[in-house]
């Protein structure tokens, strides 16, 4: 029956990988719920041979409210050769106890934690180690990939009677003879980044980098794995900043709460310390600073963040002269995210096999950069579960069989070749990154860079999920507010420059990856930043003036009006918040009353500036204006002050002008008329020309009087 089963699994691991048909998967019954969870720590060998042992240690943990008892920790395996990559990822995806294998119960097994007590208390650990000759699993000869594990049995207070399958834990065990014809180029890049934590230089939001740079922490153990031999990295620029700040002395300050003296300035020297070293002598590159959400950016149309990101990372001088990679949140990217990516200038942009859809390991991308193709070592690319998933020993395991199906199922002159990136390594350290077999040969991120890059349809898969897990709209509205408030305060001061770094570094780190899923803490840690800044826009500088002011003429009226820049001073630093303002007026009715901006001279904190306030009035009346201090490019700071402007004899000095003009004129002409008439006078009477009936001149003496008679009448009536 076992010959059948093994022909039967043969034949249906031929047929997938030669016709690349998926076999149904096997129904498997319902798993009953963890009353322990098992962690494996140790396999070896991690490739047994036929005639070798296998020995498999770990540790078991009661997670339930309730002793567990008759406890007995048994080696398991299941039957079914591994031999594609749809096999490889059925089994990845199944249940626990799918498919269901066989338990070895003949001398496979422990009592724990000890012969003597066999019971386990609410939230204790043993140990167990369990070894076997690989011969006793009864495998089929063929070479090919297994799941193989643990099972951990006993009873509980519910069932005292009856021995129960109270966990499980599988990986994959690959049985190989002969190695591949062809060798597979295999890349590990170890990442290096952390949530950000830096509110302002000197001061952290928490301690996370304390624990994860000490001794044995996550980046400690991540830094180790980075410096094997053939092993490149990849660090953000963020976190060399951050741990600077941890190395020259800092603070911790959470919420409102008063700051205290941090704990982890030692290790964070040290770990720099080594930091230095492998940029010196190893594969490095930088990441974007921050780790930014590429694609939230992008679909948001925030790209000027993206600039903000590469200022801040040039100004990291550790990492100044490493090339960059750009490496999107869990690799998952569409076409715009990759073409936004591309114009960064990076050496390769990081996708993972999840978003592309092609076997080689460096495609080309849609510009000057390539596609790095890669396999993830997260917790959803580790081990078959169930958790925890991510142990070093199936990282491993995953990695040896994934190569192995690689090698051994491409197509003829195919480039073989594999990324890993390794971001997460619960308890890894040193070479227990590296991932030695035969069939595996070992390069450097910047060795296979030198290849040439394999053509493909550029068609990326960015699922709804994917989508979904970006940085909220409400993220987003907050990040553009920063933005914009640090450029502003940016661009208010005389001496921009470190103010424009600190803003650039502190937009960059609110918009990282990290903070997806995490907005309670991204805005606890935000919060201060932003209320910072809105204390100075707002409040930092304050107008002063008469809210009613009158005029008395049409234009070239002055009124004064006072700046004052309230922002601390610094005594060894007199230059420190030092401004420079433009004071913009705006009139309700412009056609009848405008007044002329006023650009201040540089205002060191703490002191004033009055200037006069130039009105030019067109009519009488009332004019509300509204006040406004603006930076040099027009953005405006401060709270506004409104100014009633009362034009009380506006055409007065006009109306005087024209009544002495009328004044004259008539004067001029009445003048005019008794000169001509005393002329005349003294010229005597003026003769009449002749009439048109005769040629004579009148009578002597006859006056226009002498035509009429005594009662007035003319003559000769």
């Amino acid at each position: 029956m076992t010959a059948v089963r093994v022909l039967l699994a043969l034949l249906a691991g031929a047929a997938v990988s030669l016709l690349g048909v998926a076999a149904v998967p096997a129904a498997s019954a319902a798993e009953p719920e963890s009353i322990v969870t098992i962690t494996l720590t140790s396999l070896k060998p991690a490739l047994p041979s036929r005639d070798g042992r296998v020995t498999l240690q770990g540790r078991v943990t009661n997670v339930s409210d309730s002793p567990v008892s008759n406890l007995q920790a048994i080696l398991w395996r299941a039957s079914d050769p591994l031999l594609s990559t749809e096999s490889v990822d059925r089994a990845l995806a199944s249940e626990a106890d799918d498919p269901i294998g066989r338990r070895l119960y003949k001398r496979d097994y422990q009592n724990i934690p000890s012969e003597t007590n066999r019971t386990l208390a609410p939230g204790a650990s043993t140990r167990f180690t369990l070894s076997t000759e690989v011969a006793n699993l009864d495998l089929p000869q063929a070479d090919g990939a297994y799941l193989f594990g643990v099972h951990v049995r006993g009873r509980t207070v519910d069932d005292p009677q009856r021995d129960l399958t109270l966990g499980r834990a599988r990986t994959f065990l690959p049985l190989v003879g002969s190695a591949p014809a062809d060798k597979l180029q295999l890349t590990t890049l170890v990442v290096l980044s952390s949530r950000p934590s830096q509110l302002r230089r000197g001061v952290l939001a928490d301690e996370h980098l304390a624990t994860e740079v000490r001794p044995g922490g996550r980046l400690d153990s991540l830094l180790t794995a980075a410096d094997s031999a053939g092993t490149s990295f990849a660090v953000d620029p963020e976190l060399v900043e951050e741990l600077s700040t941890m190395r020259d002395g800092y603070q911790v300050q959470p919420g409102d709460g008063a700051p205290s003296a941090g704990r982890g300035q030692s290790d964070a020297a040290r770990w720099l310390s080594r930091l230095e070293a492998l940029v010196e002598d190893g594969d490095g590159f930088q990441l974007l600073y921050g780790s930014p959400d590429l694609g939230a950016l992008v679909h948001d149309r925030q790209l000027g963040v993206l600039a903000d990101v590469v200022a801040a990372g040039r100004r990291v001088e550790t990492t100044s002269s490493l090339p960059l990679l750009v490496l999107p949140a869990k690799g998952y990217a569409d076409e715009a995210t990759v073409r936004a990516a591309d114009q960064l200038d990076p050496a390769a942009i990081l996708l993972s096999e999840s978003t592309v859809d092609a076997q080689a390991p460096l495609l080309a991308g849609p510009g000057d950069a390539p596609v790095v193709r890669y396999g993830s070592t997260s917790v959803d690319g580790g081990g078959p579960g169930p958790k925890p998933r991510d142990t070093a020993v199936q990282l491993r395991q995953r990695a040896l069989t994934d190569t192995w199906v690689q090698a051994t199922t491409a197509l003829p002159g195919a480039p073989q070749g594999r990324v890993r990136v390794v971001s997460s390594v619960r308890g890894l350290s040193g070479r227990a990154a590296a991932v030695d077999a035969p069939w595996i040969t070992h390069s450097t991120l910047s060795q296979l860079l030198t290849g040439e890059p394999v053509r493909w349809d550029q068609r990326y898969s960015y699922p709804e999920a994917a989508r979904g897990d970006e940085l909220t709209t409400g993220q987003l509205a907050g990040l553009r507010t920063l933005d914009r408030d640090q450029s502003t305060y940016a661009d208010l001061l005389e001496d921009n420059e470190r103010a424009q770094a600190e803003g650039d570094a502190a937009v960059a780190r609110a918009a990282s990856s990290t903070w997806r899923k995490r907005d309670k803490l991204r805005r606890a840690f935000l919060a201060p930043q932003q209320a910072a800044l809105d204390a100075v826009l707002d409040d930092g500088l304050r107008i002063s003036s008469n809210p009613k002011v009158s005029t008395v003429a049409r234009e070239g009226v002055v009124f004064p009006i006072t700046v004052r820049n309230q922002l601390p001073a610094d005594p060894d630093d007199p230059s420190a918040n030092t401004v420079r303002v433009r004071l913009v007026f705006v009139s309700e009715n412009p056609r009848r009353l405008t007044i002329k901006s006023i650009t201040t001279e540089p205002l060191a904190a703490q002191d004033n500036y009055t200037a006069n306030a130039q009105v030019t009035a067109r009519a009488n009346g009332t004019v509300q204006v509204r006040a406004q201090l603006q930076t040099l490019s027009g953005k405006p700071v401060g709270k506004p002050q409104t100014i009633d402007v009362r034009v009380t004899q506006n055409g007065t000095t006009g109306w005087a002008i024209a009544g002495a003009a009328l004044v004259v004129f008539v004067g001029g002409t009445s003048l005019r008329i008794r000169r001509v008439s005393r002329a005349r006078a003294a010229a005597g009477p003026v003769p009449e020309p002749p009439s048109a009936l005769t040629s004579a001149p009148p009578v002597a003496g006859t006056g226009p009087d002498d035509l009429h008679d005594q009662d007035g009448g003319p003559t000769g009536a």
